[in-house]
């Protein structure tokens, strides 16, 4: 009985009608995924743009913890450190951009940072060369050069959260970054 009831549906439906309502379920489905994607892919580049902005403090935090690598530093210390140079990062970001230092600038730093080292230039040379390159004007300059001063504190002060054993194991630069610098003591030229 259920196949003589098939048997006659089937008789009644043309097989060209068949293939037209396929076709026409086909370009529905392909409409509507070219519709989906064109109201999604805005909405993804604008999230894009968003989240294309880098935090710099999370940036400073995750740079200096992949520094510190090699300390095989404790999740007691990873925590305290995390902590202290987030508060600090997030300080010397609020006053660098109250400022007018810019995201923009901070690329040019890096870039004249490396093009300084390069050239086998150091010390003073080097921070000449990575100011002029910025673009700051003076007011600049002097927060710029204080808020660099606060970095090196804070990274001091986390220098002394880890132990003798730790700082051994860094590479010799980011041995130095965790030292108080000497004072007075001026680079001598060896004759």
């Amino acid at each position: 009985m259920f196949l003589s009831g098939l048997n006659k549906h089937m008789n009644s439906v043309s097989f060209p009608s068949l293939i037209g309502k396929y076709l026409v379920m086909k370009n529905c489905i392909w409409s509507l995924l070219v519709l989906f994607a064109l109201l999604v892919a805005p909405l993804s580049v604008s999230a894009q743009e968003k989240g294309g902005k880098r935090d710099p403090v999370a940036g400073q935090v995750t740079q200096l913890l992949k520094t510190l690598e090699k300390a095989e530093l404790t999740a007691d210390q990873t925590t305290k450190i995390k902590e202290a140079f987030t508060k600090v990062a997030t300080e010397v970001a609020a006053k660098r951009t109250a400022g007018g230092i810019t995201a923009e600038m901070m690329k040019k730093r890096t870039d004249a940072l490396k093009a300084a080292k390069d050239a086998g230039k150091k010390g003073k040379e080097q921070q000449e060369m990575v100011t002029a390159a910025m673009g700051l004007n003076p007011e600049q300059t002097k927060l710029f050069t204080e808020t660099e001063a606060t970095l090196q504190k804070s990274r001091v002060e986390i220098g002394k959260m880890l132990t003798p054993e730790q700082i051994a194991k860094l590479p010799e630069q980011a041995q130095n970054s965790l030292k108080e610098k000497a004072e007075g003591k001026k680079g001598k030229k060896k004759e």
